[in-house]
């Protein structure tokens, strides 16, 4: 077995990173191990940081800076897997710097196109009753679309009102949900087949199966139309919008990040930048002099 073969399962099964991630990763890793190879047959676990540097700088203006963001830590992480393993003395990844990119802020919906979805006249169907129930869960809890589809109906405790996901690295949580997503959800569910299963998810098509991510985005693009909003809008924008009207109506930054499941504080914060460039909008368009 090869060593990237080795450090994928290292990924998956110690690790425990999702197949997509491990996936990821030793392909970055099994890419630079190709370009090596097709120009004199060095072994990966013999490069330094000057043939690393090299390669990163000969793919500088082929890929996006969070491309190369995502490469570096990959190779970061596979040698600190080779030299913990014994495999090689020391890691050439350490002093390689990290090219800076600049965070373009998450799609927001403003509150009055959040409400124009909150309070759309869903019909009292089968599709309707469903299709409240997924907004009303994904912007009361902030939940990933993939947590989303893959809630189940144990759960969801009704009476507490709290929901438990699985989030990124297997790490679950509990967060709160509105009365009025519990609501919506308790009429779906008596009206779908199967009702109140406890291992059944939730959020099915209208066949019966599972809801999948794509079908979560099909059913928000046609609300879009309906509701009158005529951009595109996605689950993550809800998951953003959830994040920024809390944080904008005073909740810790602390509290948020449980919520949303970040393991770094730093990630949450870009949601306070998100309110600082709103704050500003408002301020330049009261402001007498910015006429």
């Amino acid at each position: 077995m090869s060593n990237i073969e080795l450090f994928h399962d290292f990924l998956l099964y110690e690790k425990r990173y999702s197949k997509k991630t491990a996936d990821s990763y030793c392909l970055d890793i099994d890419l630079m191990r190709r370009f090596f190879a097709e120009n004199g047959e060095i072994e990966l676990e013999e490069l330094t940081r000057d043939d690393i540097e090299d390669y990163l700088g000969a793919l500088y203006s082929e890929v996006k800076v969070s491309s190369l963001h995502r490469k570096i830590a990959a190779f970061r992480h596979f040698y600190k897997f080779l030299q913990k393993r014994g495999i090689i003395d020391e890691n050439p990844t350490l002093l390689i710097r990290t090219p800076k990119m600049d965070k373009s802020l998450p799609h927001v919906l403003s509150r009055e196109e959040m409400n124009k979805i909150i309070g759309f006249n869903y019909s009292d169907d089968l599709k309707g009753l469903r299709d409240r129930a997924i907004v009303e869960m994904l912007y009361s809890s902030g939940v990933r679309v993939g947590e989303l589809v893959s809630i189940r109906v144990k759960d969801l405790d009704f009476r507490a009102k709290t929901v438990t996901v699985l989030g990124k690295g297997n790490k679950e949580r509990l967060i709160p949900v509105t009365h009025q997503a519990v609501e919506s959800i308790e009429s779906y569910l008596l009206k779908r087949k199967g009702g109140k299963e406890p291992n059944a998810v939730i959020f099915c098509n209208l066949r019966g199966g599972a809801l999948t991510e794509r079908g979560v985005q099909f059913i928000l693009d046609g609300l879009a139309l309906s509701c009158g909003i005529y951009r595109k809008i996605t689950p993550h924008m809800l998951r953003h919008s959830f994040a920024t009207h809390f944080l904008e109506n005073g909740m810790n930054l602390r509290y948020l990040q449980h919520l949303l499941g970040h393991s770094n504080l730093s990630t949450t914060e870009i949601y306070t930048h998100i309110s600082i460039e709103q704050l500003k909008k408002v301020y330049r368009d009261a402001h007498p002099g910015s006429k």
